[in-house]
């Protein structure tokens, strides 16, 4: 996409909503993490556990978003499977007393990445984006349909 008018008119409507789903996913992860990490896991190793599931789940997590910005459908669910995950997982971490600014924000944010994951706006940007995927597939296929021009060298 180029930056004409159509690009400058697109990210006006919905990069705000977009980066809205992505720090609010993304902190619902962190907190997440951090309950899992601080209750369940107590007595875990660290060394290599630790930093390999958190790699894991960031790369996933932008992984999916990633899929969101080319155009793909199954980013969204993606993301949304994740922020669902992580309430699954918070609800019963209150039976370990954890703090309860990180439990009440981590349930908080996950709920309201699903909340935006469903406001009108945050789909019409995933058909939008769909469609200019469509169009660059298109224009691809045109260009490799043209006829290769094979010029001499003098």
């Amino acid at each position: 996409m180029n930056r004409g008018p159509e690009f400058q008119e697109f990210m006006q409507r919905y990069f705000s909503s977009f980066m809205a789903a992505y720090f609010l996913s993304t902190y619902a992860l962190a907190a997440t993490f951090w309950l899992v990490w601080h209750t369940y896991c107590k007595a875990c190793t660290r060394e290599t556990l630790f930093p390999v599931s958190l790699f894991t789940l960031v790369f996933m997590l932008v992984t999916a978003h990633a899929a969101v910005v080319r155009g793909r459908d199954w980013g969204a669910w993606l993301v949304a499977l994740f922020c669902v995950g992580s309430i699954i997982i918070v609800l019963p971490t209150y039976s370990y007393r954890p703090h309860l600014f990180i439990y009440s924000s981590a349930l908080l944010t996950g709920l309201s990445t699903l909340l935006v994951l469903n406001s009108r706006k945050y789909r019409e940007m995933c058909v939008q984006l769909f469609e200019y995927r469509q169009k660059r597939k298109a224009d691809r296929v045109a260009v490799a349909k043209r006829p290769k021009v094979i010029r001499q060298r003098r």
